[in-house]
């Protein structure tokens, strides 16, 4: 019995996304990440972005300040996670969150109509790698304090440090500003992942030269 050339693809399409998440998520796994946590941040996060909209907090003459779930609420979620099963140490996770937030602060700015932008998001990851890596003593730990020092030193450096400035602008029109969210995937989502694929590259190396 011959199978049909359509469901030959698609069963060869879901058993190759299949593969893949199986990687990623041992390879998360590697670096302290459980399957749940795993499952939230890569595919909850793009269904998040894509399905669920900007929810506001609250208004200000013509500015409406919004929240994303994918860019803010489940990074927040994740973090908190980490630190209460004791996976990321709160004084590593400081450290590293005071470094990137200094790091994010002086690479970004708030352009008017735009919001705010970063113009490097692998330098804080980098520096949010490196931290957890110094301050880290087992590989277990690298990923959740990396994960915490970048995702929530870009929110503060970027969103919550460029507040005050958000807030004074007078625009004549009605403007939507987002915490967590750019149009496209935001940065603070971006520099989470990029900083423990770095841990995992670097995990990797190190566990295959011992």
């Amino acid at each position: 019995m011959l199978i049909h050339p359509v469901l030959m693809i698609i069963g060869l399409t879901v058993l190759a996304i299949a593969l893949i998440l199986y990687l990623l998520i041992e390879a998360f796994k590697s670096v302290g990440f459980t399957v749940y946590e795993t499952l939230v941040l890569l595919p909850g996060s793009i269904v998040a972005f894509r399905f669920i909209p900007n929810i506001p907090m609250f208004s200000q003459g013509n500015m409406v300040l919004c929240f994303n779930v994918a860019g803010c609420l489940i990074p927040l979620i994740i973090s908190w996670q980490v630190l209460k099963t004791g996976r990321a140490p709160l004084g590593a996770c400081i450290i590293g969150v005071v470094i990137v937030s200094i790091v994010a602060n002086h690479l970004s700015s708030f352009v008017p109509g735009k919001g705010v932008i970063i113009s490097d998001i692998y330098v804080p990851s980098l520096a949010a790698c490196l931290t957890s890596i110094a301050l880290s003593r087992k590989w277990e730990r690298i990923g959740p304090v990396s994960y915490v020092s970048s995702s929530m030193g870009i929110l503060v450096g970027c969103d919550l440090l460029r507040l005050r400035e958000i807030l004074s602008y007078q625009s004549t029109t009605m403007t939507y500003v987002t915490i967590g969210g750019a149009g496209i995937f935001d940065a603070i989502f971006i520099a989470g992942i990029v900083a423990i694929m770095m841990d995992i590259f670097v995990a990797t190396v190190m566990k295959v030269g011992e």
